[in-house]
């Protein structure tokens, strides 16, 4: 998927939770209410740190069933309203929407890969439209943005350095 496509799959969910006007994205609400009332096969889990170790979050599949584990310390931020935590989880969530359901969610078959073809790159662009969205950031500073969408100062710049540059 391609930046563009990816903005409108995080402007349709923002849209069709009632949140396509706000700033403030309530991450954590999605993925621990929201999620598992759509989809009855999805869970998810505070994981402890000798479980994830130095990953911050995962998102698995086991045959149908998916589940995003985010560990205890970066929950825990995130809950406070730390951006690059808030982040974390928001990128897994892209991981959720965007991969959950076919095989690129762990697999990479070789050859060289294209930066729109990576689920990483995917799932982090995704985390910046979700949280930073383009419609209602225009013109206001990174320090803005990164209070006002509860995301870190560089992801702020670097989603308005995106825009800036048309993507």
């Amino acid at each position: 998927m391609k930046r563009a496509e990816i903005r409108v799959v995080a402007h349709n969910l923002r849209r069709s939770l009632g949140l396509e006007g706000r700033l403030w994205f309530p991450v954590l609400q999605l993925v621990e209410h929201a999620f598992p009332r759509l989809d009855k096969k999805y869970r998810f889990e505070v994981a402890e740190y000798d479980e994830l170790g130095d990953s911050h979050g995962l998102t698995e599949r086991d045959g149908d069933s998916v589940c995003i584990k985010i560990r205890e310390d970066i929950y825990d931020r995130a809950y406070a309203d730390e951006g690059r935590d808030r982040g974390t989880v928001a990128h897994e969530a892209g991981h959720y929407l965007l991969h959950a359901r076919s095989p690129a969610l762990h697999s990479h078959f070789g050859g060289e890969l294209k930066s729109y073809e990576d689920p990483e790159w995917q799932a982090k662009a995704f985390q910046g439209e979700l949280l930073v969205p383009k419609h209602l950031v225009v013109g206001m500073s990174a320090v803005d943005v990164a209070r006002e969408c509860g995301v870190s100062y560089d992801a702020a710049e670097y989603q308005l350095k995106l825009y800036a540059a048309g993507k």
